[in-house]
């Protein structure tokens, strides 16, 4: 572990950040032969007190591109992650993301297969 942190700031960012997505919940490490970090993680997209050291223009960036894919949906329920990549400029695996949390708080919800299907937009 020492080696490890000596090497870059990916432990000290772990430990600086999982408490802010995780309610307060630290990292738990356990160390034997072989060490093993487990990071809780909470899904939810409110605004806790614990977030308050987050910056802002990355909440307000979030809550845009999943406004953004909100019309997206509204002006083609048929469109597919690949179109709404390219519309965006974003990684696949952001707009994944995204299109996953806005399905957990009943926001969006995919109707039929993956080819052939339609995403419907859940009123509030």
């Amino acid at each position: 572990m020492g080696i490890v942190e000596e090497l870059g700031s990916g432990m000290r960012k772990m430990f600086k950040y999982t408490p802010l997505y995780a309610n307060g919940k630290e990292p738990i490490i356990e160390e034997q032969d072989v060490y093993r970090i487990e990071i809780p993680y909470i899904p939810t997209l409110q605004t806790t007190e614990t977030e308050s050291g987050l910056k802002s223009g990355l909440k307000s960036r979030l809550k845009t591109t999943q406004e953004k894919i909100l019309s997206l949906i509204e002006e083609n329920p048929n469109i597919t992650y690949a179109e709404i990549v390219e519309t965006l400029g974003m990684a696949r695996s952001g707009i994944a993301k995204q299109i996953r949390q806005l399905q957990l708080i009943g926001r969006i919800k995919r109707v039929g297969p993956d080819k052939g299907g339609h995403w419907e937009i859940v009123e509030e």
